[in-house]
């Protein structure tokens, strides 16, 4: 009995190398699909929605929710990211080059320089100042390779070494100055420094349909999302770019695509999102990395 009990043990520990504990904090005020950010030690989360797009403001202190307004143009599958003091809200259907800064702590809007290529279901990640728009659909039958990085300091963009492959719905991580991208199971390394690509061990599921990943120290980690099945996931995947390994770790506690996601202080957050059957919703859970 104890050496079953010391192999299932052991089985548990291999496939948790790495665990999350997950707590469901205050809900959105309503369901919703949409994509976050941190930024001002708060998250923001913008919600996808083709008429109206509400910003929403989270303060873990008080765990609460507060309505700041709606965005300057309506938001449906837009990358979102965060330099200083100010967030940057990308492209979007129905394929839009638009781009926008949001200051949270005075709520005002500014429309930039459009993007060069206008798409959606792109993704975006930051290094060094310089945001980096990835992939995405230019029309319904089209998927782009297109890399296009944006400079706010100079308002402007430039167009670099593209996606070795066109993909829709790459999920994009910052990490040491480089820039991870799953594509499906496929993960894929950018080096803005030296504008070239390189190849990483394939993830073990296949995913797409999530704007957004979380990274906490040396860990891109990849919460739900959609497979080749169209079905949601609650399956986290975590990729050790230290060791170079994809870890197994605890799942979410619900499928979930088209939810936000964000770091704050270590702690993921998942926000909002829907089904396999896109019904949206509202919960909001906390994950914390256990580190074994």
């Amino acid at each position: 009995m104890k050496i079953k009990l010391a192999i299932i043990l052991l089985i548990i520990n291999i496939i948790y190398a790495q665990s999350i504990h997950w707590e469901q904090m205050t809900s959105l005020p309503k369901p919703m699909r949409g994509t976050a950010i941190t930024c001002n030690n708060k998250i923001y989360f913008m919600e996808a929605d083709k008429d109206t797009s509400g910003v929403y403001e989270y303060n873990s202190e008080t765990d609460a929710w507060l309505y700041k307004g709606n965005m300057l143009t309506p938001g449906w599958n837009l990358n979102l990211a965060a330099i200083d003091t100010v967030i940057y809200a990308i492209g979007g259907d129905p394929f839009l080059d638009r781009s926008e800064s949001y200051h949270g702590e005075r709520n005002t809007w500014r429309q930039l320089a459009p993007m060069p290529t206008g798409r959606q279901h792109s993704n975006c990640a930051v290094v060094n100042g310089k945001i980096y728009v990835m992939g995405g659909r230019t029309d319904w039958s089209t998927l782009s390779d297109k890399n296009e990085a944006y400079d706010p300091v100079s308002n402007s963009w430039q167009t670099k070494q593209p996606l070795p492959k066109p993909t829709e719905n790459p999920i994009l991580a910052a990490i040491d100055n480089k820039i991870y991208a799953l594509c499906g199971d496929t993960l894929r390394i950018y080096d803005p420094a030296t504008d070239k690509w390189s190849t990483a061990p394939h993830a073990p599921q296949w995913v797409s349909v999530m704007f957004g990943s979380a990274v906490i120290e040396h860990y891109f980690i990849i919460p739900g999302g959609q497979n080749q099945s169209n079905k949601a996931l609650a399956k986290v995947q975590i990729y050790d770019t230290d060791k170079r390994e994809w870890i197994s770790t605890t799942p979410l506690p619900i499928a979930n695509q088209l939810g936000g996601i964000a770091v704050l202080n270590d702690e993921i957050y998942i926000i909002g999102g829907s089904d396999s059957n896109f019904e949206k919703y509202n919960q909001v859970y906390k994950g914390t990395l256990i580190r074994k």
